[in-house]
Parts: C-alpha cells; sequence; structure tokens
C-alpha cells in the first residue's frame, strides 16, 4: 500500500531539484494553473456553503426524492453527494446523464441541474423537459444560456464564480446539491458537516500539494500512473470515488483510465487481468472506506488485489481519510484531483488542455 515516508530535511533549492513535482515543475506543464484550483477546494467549498447561505432553495415534500442531471464533474457531484448523504438518505437520489426525464419525474421529484458553462445540450433540454413535466427545478451555472431560461420560468438560480474549468469547481455543485437534498428532505441538513469537511481538507492540501515532500502520497501515485493506464475500483460508497478518479486522469492527467465497481467487477473483468498481452502496462487502484464498506466487500478487494498482482499488474491501495462520511469521500475527490494534474505534469502536457472535447462541442452546435 503506498503511504507517507519520511524524508531527510533540505535546503528550499535542494528540494526543488530533486522533486520533479514541486510547485515550479508542475508549472511548467500547469501554465493555467489548475493546481491553483485544486489547493483551494477546501475554500471553495466554505464559497459555496455562503453562497447557499443567500439562495432560497424550494422545500417542501419530495415523494420523488432528489434527481440530479449533470454529465462530467456535474454528473459527479450527483453521485458524491449519494455516496455522503448515503444510509442517512431517506428518499431516493439519482443522478442522470441524459436528455429526457424517466416518465416518474414531475410533481413531488426535486430536480437538481447543474451545468457550469450553462450550455450544455443535455442539461438544457433535460431542465426544460422536468420543468414541463411539473417538477420542482433549480439549476446551477456560471452563466450561459441556463440563467435565461431560469429567469423565464421564474426559478431560483445558484450562480457560480465564472472564468475556472468546470471540473475545478465540482466542489460547488456537491455542497449545493447537498443542501438540496436536505431542502427536499432527502436526506439531513449536513452544511456543518460539510463546514468541517473543509476545514479538515486544509491539513491534506499541506500533505498532497505541491509544497508537499516528493515521496508524499499524491506525488507517489503520479509516479505510479503517469506511464500506465489505469483501473480504479471501488465498492460501496468509493464507487463513486472511482468514477471522479477516471474522468480527472481522462481530462486533466491525459491518461486512459476506467473505473469499475466491485464486487460486480469480479464476475467478469477479472478474467481480463489473466490474458493482458503487457500486464505491466496497467495499474489498479483500489479505495477502500473500511467505516462504511461492507467487511465481506472488503475482503473480496483484498483477493481481487492479489490475483492481479499475481498476473502481473501493478496494485495500489488509497484509503479514505477523516471521521465523518463527508471527509471521507472529499479526502478522495482530492487526492484524485491532485493526482491527475501532478500525471500531466509528469507527461510534460497541460492538465488544462480539452481540445477534442471543444471540438465535439463545436460540432455538436
Amino acid at each position: 500500500m503506498i503511504g507517507q515516508s519520511e524524508t531527510n530535511e533540505k535546503a528550499p533549492g535542494e528540494a526543488h531539484m530533486a522533486d520533479p513535482l514541486a510547485r515550479p515543475a508542475v508549472e511548467r506543464a500547469d501554465a493555467r494553473l489548475m493546481i491553483n484550483d485544486v489547493v483551494a477546494q477546501p475554500r471553495h467549498i466554505r464559497e459555496a456553503l455562503t453562497l447557499l447561505n443567500g439562495v432560497d432553495l424550494p422545500r417542501g415534500d419530495f415523494p420523488g426524492g432528489l434527481v440530479i442531471c449533470g454529465v462530467g464533474g456535474s454528473g459527479v457531484a450527483g453521485d458524491i453527494t449519494a455516496a455522503i448523504v448515503g444510509p442517512r438518505a431517506r428518499r431516493p437520489i439519482q443522478t442522470v446523464r441524459g436528455y429526457l426525464p424517466d416518465p416518474w419525474v414531475g410533481p413531488g421529484t426535486f430536480v437538481f441541474c447543474p451545468s457550469y458553462s450553462g450550455n450544455t445540450d443535455i442539461t438544457l433540454e433535460y431542465f426544460a423537459a422536468a420543468h414541463a413535466a411539473g417538477a420542482t427545478v433549480v439549476p446551477l451555472t456560471s452563466g450561459g444560456r441556463l440563467v435565461e431560461m431560469a429567469a423565464q420560468r421564474g426559478l431560483p438560480l445558484v450562480r457560480v464564480p465564472a472564468g475556472f474549468q468546470p471540473r475545478a469547481l465540482t466542489s460547488y455543485a456537491i455542497v449545493t446539491a447537498l443542501c438540496c437534498a436536505a431542502a427536499a428532505d432527502v436526506g439531513p441538513d449536513l452544511r456543518a458537516e460539510v463546514a468541517e469537511a473543509a476545514d479538515f481538507l486544509d491539513g491534506l492540501v499541506q500533505a498532497w500539494g505541491p509544497e508537499s515532500p516528493a515521496d508524499s502520497l499524491a506525488k507517489s501515485l503520479a509516479h505510479a500512473f503517469h506511464d500506465k493506464g489505469v483501473m480504479i475500483y471501488g465498492s460501496g460508497p468509493t464507487t463513486a470515488a472511482a468514477h471522479r478518479w477516471k474522468t480527472q486522469l481522462n481530462e486533466t492527467g491525459k491518461r486512459l483510465a476506467f473505473a469499475s465497481e466491485l464486487l460486480e467487477a469480479d464476475h467478469h473483468e477479472l478474467c481480463v487481468w489473466g490474458h493482458l498481452d503487457e500486464p505491466g502496462s496497467w495499474s489498479a487502484l483500489f479505495l477502500e472506506d473500511r467505516a462504511d464498506q461492507h467487511p465481506a466487500a472488503v475482503r473480496r478487494m483484498e483477493l481481487t488485489a492479489e490475483l492481479i498482482a499475481g498476473a502481473g499488474g501493478s496494485t495500489h491501495w488509497v484509503s479514505a481519510q477523516g471521521e465523518t462520511r463527508t471527509q471521507r469521500m472529499l479526502s478522495l475527490v482530492l487526492l484524485a484531483d491532485f493526482v491527475s494534474v501532478y500525471t500531466a505534469a509528469l507527461s510534460g502536457v497541460d492538465p488544462s488542455e480539452i481540445e477534442l472535447i471543444a471540438e465535439l462541442n463545436r460540432l455538436v452546435g
């Protein structure tokens, strides 16, 4: 299991020369300074809580539960929200990544539609259809058409800061989704727990950020992954975090990565590891949260890791950090974001670059 290790003290200049992921080295690839957005995650959480204090979210009885419609970081926010609420949920919390609501979405359903740009065609169409079906709809955006559509319908709007990569402000969507869950009485009011989590993440930023030791957990994982394909395994609550790791290694780290859920993967995907031409070119990452995962699931993860290692793949473990469910889930999000920026830096690529995504959006219109 990768973990922290002791290092000898060095003068600042020596440390930077010895650490290819010290801030000056990271910034050579990261010209738009996405690393600063990762470092700012605790602050973003606090800003989101302050912002939500000024938004009058609809309240009432919503037997249809909470539906979160979003793609990319917005969709991940829905997954992480459901994982944070977990067994405290009183009604369903569902994330959808599609154009049209299910037939049961209507009066009695609370729908949260985050789109950072405000122009995501999937979210815009879902937003309009859900509202037309009688659902209570709350959008989140930094601008774009979603602002106009909300104003035309007289709906409350959560307006977040503009000028960021959408995935860099996922924290805003997570906090808002948790507040929507409380407003809909789908789950408890977790604002105090979220505020405590922000304070907890301050310490993890120090442990994993660009000023951390060269062998810190985040930097060690980046070295392990930057020239390999990565399969990330989650189970129970860490399944949502595994998807965040996958998307961040894809979009920010520019690495081929996939996410899979245990126990399901043990019934088919495991076979592939025994038939790879170059198993050493792949790494398997296991995300554990023993406070929230079933002991039998943890045992299966351990056995799966042993079999993958025996087949020639490299295996790595990350344990969720913190005392509360919110701390543990957000610690996994923070670590994924650091590792993905570091992975890009080691490969000499810009973590903010999304040329093919931009081209696809242009073609879609």
